[in-house]
């Protein structure tokens, strides 16, 4: 069975259409190899209920998009993925958090905390980026060319 990536991401308001246009087809193209989908919501405590909801069914993992996170380069975001996957995990949920900044509840709540860089970014650029890293995530686990630049 695939693993399922959901990109989740506390939003107040719309994306601009051509980011988001961008950010959904790269999470399309991910096909049956690593299915992925995104939601938003308007606030943490959604987001966080929606993510316990989904551990209820057990198999899931939390990764967060953090300042303080680990900074991983794309080959090992890959390899979380391809261990989550290996290791019977079926779904994980990938999230933004607020404007604010995370709660240390949901701090606490997540698998793993990953840093996009040292520089804050947007929300609508840090989806995009999550979603192109999602996609490269799945052609490094198919072992296509995408990664290398071919």
């Amino acid at each position: 069975m695939a693993l399922k990536v959901s990109l989740l991401a506390v939003r107040n308001g719309s994306a601009e259409k051509a980011v988001e246009a961008l950010a959904l087809d790269y999470l399309k193209r991910c096909g049956k190899t690593l299915p992925a989908v995104s939601r938003t919501y308007r606030t943490e405590a959604a987001l966080l209920a929606a993510v316990a909801d989904e551990r209820k069914s057990g198999a899931t993992q939390f990764f967060m998009a953090d300042l303080g996170g680990a900074s991983l380069d794309s080959l090992q975001f890959a390899e979380k993925l391809r261990s989550a996957r290996d290791g019977g995990v079926r779904h994980v949920v990938l999230a933004i958090g607020p404007a604010s900044g995370w709660s240390e509840e949901a701090r606490s709540m997540a698998d793993l905390r990953l840093a996009l860089g040292a520089m804050t970014l947007p929300h609508e650029l840090a989806w995009l980026v999550l979603a192109e890293q999602i996609y490269r995530a799945s052609t490094i686990l198919q072992g296509h060319p995408y990664h290398l630049g071919h």
